[in-house]
């Protein structure tokens, strides 16, 4: 299956002249928020060059490390990738980041140390199994997610937890050896129902990024759908694994040694 990541010979250049006048198509949102008087016009050029500048260095990157192919540098930058989808967890929360940095960092390399591997040398079957091509972009699809389905939890629970705390209370004043699990099963549902909503509407709803940028890169259209039914389940498996972990070791670190609420 390794061959259907190589981009094709029949694969479209987009031209640099192209591309930079399809950024004036952002004159539409700019006129729109100014004569709305909206105040987005400056947070959408902060965001359009910053996606820009870091895309640009994080393609340079990349190809550096296609050229290099050494372990350490792809394993470096992988970490990198978990540091930052779980400091932007912990922040996008609205939590505390020293107590659930390590809680969310956690739940980030269990599921990525239970998924690469069998992604990549079972079913992909790379050679090696650690070559960037293949790890950077799929373990950067699974973070991405992973991310998303975090912070909705992390919310959720936090949320729950502070607007119900009479019913916690209770549950503790019974002795309940888990006072915090209806809250960490609620959180943990709300988290897994976008991943089942976009499998069950996929192909129908919506055509997914990464079937769609191999068909334009040429791939046979059969063997793409088979490459995103494979990052899709390893995507669902991803967040249930990296959820599951985090709000275990939240949830741990959200009460004192006497039960009570810390946040």
């Amino acid at each position: 299956m390794n061959d259907a990541l190589n981009i094709s010979n029949s694969a479209l250049n987009i031209s640099n002249s192209a591309l930079a006048a399809f950024y004036l198509i952002f004159l539409i949102p700019l006129l729109l928020f100014q004569r709305w008087q909206l105040g987005l016009s400056k947070p959408l050029i902060t965001s359009v060059i910053r996606m820009t500048l870091q895309l640009a260095v994080v393609g340079l990157y990349l190809q550096t490390l296609f050229d290099f192919a050494n372990i350490y540098l792809n394993t470096l930058w992988l970490l990198v990738m978990i540091l930052v989808a779980s400091w932007t967890v912990c922040r996008q929360a609205g939590a505390n980041v020293k107590a659930l940095l390590l809680p969310v960092l956690s739940g980030q390399v269990i599921a990525l140390s239970c998924l690469l591997p069998v992604l990549m040398i079972g079913v992909i079957q790379t050679q090696p199994w650690w070559q960037a091509q293949y790890l950077i972009p799929v373990a950067g699809m699974l973070l991405g997610n992973a991310l998303s389905a975090n912070v909705l939890a992390l919310e959720r629970f936090h949320t729950s937890l502070k607007q119900r705390h009479d019913e916690f209370q209770f549950y503790l004043s019974l002795g309940s050896p888990a006072p915090a699990k209806p809250f960490i099963k609620e959180a943990f549902i709300a988290a897994l129902r976008p991943p089942m909503a976009a499998m069950s509407t996929l192909g129908i709803v919506s055509l997914p990024g990464m079937m769609t940028g191999q068909i334009l890169g040429g791939t046979n259209p059969l063997l793409a759908v088979k490459y995103q039914l494979v990052i899709m389940i390893a995507i669902f498996l991803t967040v249930t694994l990296s959820v599951a972990t985090t709000l275990m070791f939240a949830s741990r670190s959200a009460f004192n040694c006497y039960g009570q609420l810390k946040m």
